[in-house]
């Protein structure tokens, strides 16, 4: 057997994302951290990035023996954690999988990796809401733990037998399909309202949310506040929200995909010479007076959206949602009255 090493997170460093998506509480706020801090402080985290597939994670919740892995002939895990009701298991890769490279063979092994993991999951009879590769796991460093120094290689699993098409139509249920802008497809099956932690919330609002401004945008009436809007409506139907910088990211995501790639692509594109040039005459004919009031106009739009939702005010939150100068921000406030009362409790009337 393979020699266990002390946890300690310069052990495993190197196996982790430069910045990690964590939380110390398991209903905690999810945010990004940098991988030294993340695992010396997070109780809660994803193994891998976006872009990159490092470590094969599942989780046991009907038994807490540490050792059934080699019942089904498996390789020894690189991290074995104990939980409350259960156990899981992690596997480190030997060749990470870079799913934001050009390598032609990317998409097949990602898929490749994504039978695979199916398969371990059927086989250990493990937990089937936590399939997938930027699950939320435990932390080895905060929680009862054994770390090998182990590698492993995806043909190692490759003697475990494929799940049969019941279980993947109780696992993954066809779902009602709607065209998008693009001609593709999107998901209009979820219920938010059953969505809590570790469900894919992040993924769902940021689907529902990018594919609604699509359409948007299409009819020619997209403003960010709107989105913004939208955005927080949407999250409010989760059975737990999402904390309010986790929809922000999502919100700025979308907005900047948007104005920079889809409103200059097609609306320009779509626009006569003669219309193109009233458009550049309008908008320098513009004065100081007319640029104020619509900076006004979209502060006042902005205050009111995050008092709603009880967002604390602030002159950069709301010169960065309003996409507005500070100063601009800051003589609106003291016009109208307001006052900071402290950095922790903003601007207050």
């Amino acid at each position: 057997m393979m020699e266990v090493y002390q946890n300690n997170p310069k052990d495993f460093l190197n196996l982790f994302p430069r910045e990690i998506l964590g939380s110390t509480t398991k209903e905690g706020g999810y945010t990004l951290s940098k991988s030294f801090y993340a695992l010396a402080h997070y109780h809660y985290i994803q193994y891998n990035s976006q872009d990159r597939i490092n470590i094969l994670c599942v989780d046991i919740d009907h038994h807490r023996d540490g050792a059934v892995w080699i019942d089904f002939d498996l390789p020894q895990p690189t991290w074995t954690i104990w939980t409350d009701r259960g156990v899981q298991f992690m596997w480190v890769l030997d060749k990470p999988i870079f799913t934001s490279s050009q390598n032609k063979h990317r998409n097949t092994h990602l898929a490749y990796a994504k039978d695979t993991l199916h398969k371990i999951v059927y086989a250990l009879n493990a937990d089937t809401h936590a399939i997938g590769f930027n699950r939320v796991f435990r932390n080895p460093l905060k929680h009862d733990s054994r770390y090998f120094d182990s590698r492993v290689s995806l043909k190692d699993f490759g003697h475990l037998k494929t799940p049969p098409s019941e279980w993947f139509d109780k696992v993954f249920p066809k779902r009602e399909k709607f065209s998008t802008l693009f001609g593709g497809t999107r998901d209009g099956g979820l219920d938010f309202s059953k969505m809590e932690e570790g469900d894919g919330r992040n993924t769902a609002l940021f689907d529902r949310l990018r594919f609604w401004a699509y359409d948007v945008a299409k009819s020619g009436t997209y403003s960010e506040f709107d989105l913004a809007h939208k955005g927080y409506v949407l999250n409010q139907a989760f059975k737990q929200v999402l904390e309010s910088k986790e929809v922000d990211r999502i919100i700025t995501s979308i907005d900047k995909f948007i104005e920079n790639n889809y409103m200059r692509s097609n609306y320009m594109a779509k626009t006569t010479p003669e219309e193109r040039s009233k458009i550049a005459s309008k908008n320098g004919a513009k004065g100081g007076a007319i640029r104020k009031a619509e900076a006004y106009g979209r502060i006042v739009a902005t205050i009111l959206q995050m008092q709603s939702f009880e967002i604390k005010i602030t002159v950069s939150e709301v010169a960065r949602r309003a996409k507005c100068d500070r100063g601009t921000v800051r003589n609106y406030l003291k016009e109208k009255g307001w006052e900071e009362v402290s950095r922790k409790e903003g601007w207050k009337k």
